[in-house]
């Protein structure tokens, strides 16, 4: 018996750290996604697609992340002289976390986990 609790422990640990990984890898790309709206909303030399990209994704994770990826493009934003609504970069934001997610799910019909 303890073998079996002993396995479905490590089973659920396994498990857990997939989906760490996972969630993990959807706010990378999402964050990169957002980062690229944002620098095609600019379009401006000064702030480059490149630059967008990187800076979002040097931001830590953990509590506040979200907050963290909106006041940095919405800096980005303001240094161009432009100010977009709270709300027009939390839907995108938003938006391209629903791209990232559908970007991580196996196509349909194959059966296996991500």
């Amino acid at each position: 018996m303890p073998t079996s609790l002993h396995d479905r422990e490590q089973a659920f640990e396994a498990q857990f750290a997939h989906e760490e990984e996972v969630r993990f890898l959807v706010t990378a790309r999402r964050d990169k996604l957002f980062a690229k709206w944002a620098a095609a909303k600019i379009a401006v030399f000064e702030v480059t697609e490149d630059d967008l990209t990187e800076g979002v994704l040097a931001i830590a994770g953990g509590a506040g992340h979200d907050q963290a990826v909106l006041n940095f493009v919405a800096g980005a934003f303001l240094a161009c002289g432009q100010r977009p609504a709270d709300s027009e970069l939390a839907a995108a934001l938003e938006h391209c976390g629903q791209q990232a997610r559908e970007a991580s799910m196996p196509p349909s019909g194959s059966g296996g986990a991500v």
